[in-house]
């Protein structure tokens, strides 16, 4: 038997292993649901795009919508490093550092990944409510309860509390989110950089601080309005049915 050459050796360590082919794999699903959707993208065209043999690409993920739940799992999961980084600058104040937590989820959710999994879940969740359930079960990082720490920190230095702090960490991101991400996936040429984004963050943050706060004479324990809108989409939800 020969002895394979050097050149040999170096190729097969040139070889992705199976976590480089998930990678590839899902690089091309996000590629692929991105420009064409759910329903019209192929396993077949996923493993064409990807570069690998349709029988890899099943050996990771046993159907397509498995391999949806995939890319909503990492982009979860790129999400939770860049918020756990936020939650060791504790030492700032908490206007600041609610201002890089909504900061550093505008810019999760204006990237092309994330545009490829709304659009997805705009155009077709009708046709395949399962795109939903796959997403909850994705586990996406926990932010309104990061958010909701955060605004208890800022109510305790001005005096006064939140009687359900994960309630307004929900009506924040949802007023500070929304406009840009929708923005990302209407508009081919909307691309915003950090700058704008920052932007938007400190002057929603500011507003929604100063709306929340009570004024002199009112009772410092603040409470949301009764019968307001439930946020199905959000991970706290079910907790509240």
């Amino acid at each position: 038997m020969s002895t394979p050459t050097t050149d040999s050796k170096a190729g097969e360590r040139r070889r992705p292993g199976a976590r480089g082919k998930r990678k590839q794999v899902i690089d091309a699903a996000v590629q692929l649901f991105l420009a064409n959707g759910f329903d019209q993208t192929s396993m077949d065209a996923i493993a064409a795009r990807a570069g690998v043999s349709k029988t890899t690409v099943y050996a990771h993920y046993s159907d397509k919508l498995a391999l949806f739940k995939a890319v909503v799992e990492r982009s979860g999961q790129s999400l939770a490093v860049e918020m756990d980084e936020s939650r060791l600058r504790g030492e700032q104040d908490p206007q600041t550092r609610l201002r890089e937590i909504v900061l550093l989820v505008l810019e999760a959710t204006t990237s092309d990944e994330f545009r490829a999994f709304l659009r997805v879940m705009v155009s077709e969740s009708t046709r395949h409510p399962d795109l939903a359930a796959a997403a909850e079960a994705g586990g996406l990082f926990d932010v309104i309860g990061l958010v909701a720490s955060t605004l208890e920190d800022a109510a305790d230095r001005r005096g006064y509390r939140l009687s359900d702090p994960r309630t307004f960490a929900t009506v924040l991101l949802r007023m500070a989110v929304p406009g840009p991400q929708l923005d990302s996936v209407l508009f081919a040429e909307f691309r915003p950089d950090r700058a704008l984004l920052e932007s938007h963050a400190r002057w929603v943050t500011a507003i929604f601080l100063r709306g929340i706060e009570p004024w002199p004479g009112e009772p410092r324990d603040v409470t949301p309005p009764t019968g307001g809108y439930d946020y199905p989409w959000l991970p706290d939800a079910a907790d509240k049915r």
